[in-house]
């Protein structure tokens, strides 16, 4: 794995695998937004689409399978009534994206919050990427309120 402002020596697409169209996967949440620890991932367990055999989801993470220069953005909803001071991030393996923390103080007081984040992702071999928040999430939104996106798009192989 290799952020794009950096020499990609790495990434020599070959095999069959590699002659597919661009890959792309928009997962979702809806009505509840968590995780489990401070400093871990959110929840992300609902597929829009997805390109079969590009990635596998388990809800916490997703693997991007396929070498490539990716597009990945996330968003994360905060209904008005939520109260949270968190900050908001990608990681690949476990590893911070840089430029992608987004801090937020919520008070219950505010109107509806979005935040976002975004990054091109030279991947070399597979990387599993997830949205994190350095706080305890624990946010109930209305039914199918959708509270948190992600977004991956191959642009280039």
């Amino acid at each position: 794995m290799q952020e794009r402002n950096r020499p990609n020596s790495c990434c020599q697409p070959s095999g069959s695998a590699h002659q597919n169209g661009p890959a792309y996967a928009l997962y979702y949440q809806t009505e509840t937004l968590f995780n489990t620890a401070a400093n871990s991932s959110i929840d992300i367990t609902q597929t829009a689409e997805e390109t079969a055999g590009a990635f596998y989801s388990d809800g916490s993470q997703v693997q991007i399978l396929r070498p490539g220069t990716y597009h990945i953005v996330y968003t994360v909803n905060l209904p008005a009534e939520t109260v949270v001071t968190t900050t908001f991030a990608l990681q690949a393996n476990r590893q911070a994206i840089e430029g992608t923390s987004r801090a937020v103080a919520k008070t219950g007081a505010d109107t509806p919050t979005t935040i976002t984040g975004e990054t091109i992702l030279e991947v070399c071999a597979p990387v599993a990427v997830r949205v994190v928040s350095t706080a305890l999430l624990d946010v109930t939104g209305e039914e199918d309120e959708v509270l948190a996106t992600l977004f991956i798009q191959q642009l280039g192989k």
